[in-house]
């Protein structure tokens, strides 16, 4: 009986538990006038932005953006605020793709292609 005890004891004890903390959502102020310095790509599914403050940031987005980790430039979709955040885009040879988050990095590892 204390083996059934015990085991209960331990399953109701992990379901107590809180789910990890989601990491605080941020923005890039006047991301219209020069508040983007870099970016660079995570594959077709994220990329990292440097804000003006030297600040690195990951963006998620809500769906792979073809051609994204082949992309030279792309365009920061920030109207109206002209602030760059989850409910922002960016745009990839005329593809609009949507951010589902945006969060303080550290800088990624690499360097940018050319």
């Amino acid at each position: 009986m204390k083996t059934i005890a015990a085991t209960l004891l331990a399953a109701t004890m992990a379901f107590a538990e809180e789910p990890p903390a989601k990491p605080d959502q941020a923005e890039i102020p006047f991301a219209g006038m020069d508040g983007i310095r870099d970016w660079r790509e995570d594959g077709n599914r994220a990329l990292y932005v440097e804000g003006r403050n030297r600040q690195w940031y990951r963006a998620e987005l809500f769906a792979p953006c073809h051609g994204l980790n082949f992309a030279h430039s792309i365009g920061f979709v920030v109207e109206p605020s002209d602030t760059f955040d989850r409910f922002s885009a960016v745009v990839v040879d005329g593809q609009i793709c949507r951010l589902k988050s945006l969060v303080k990095s550290e800088k990624p590892a690499g360097k940018k292609k050319d």
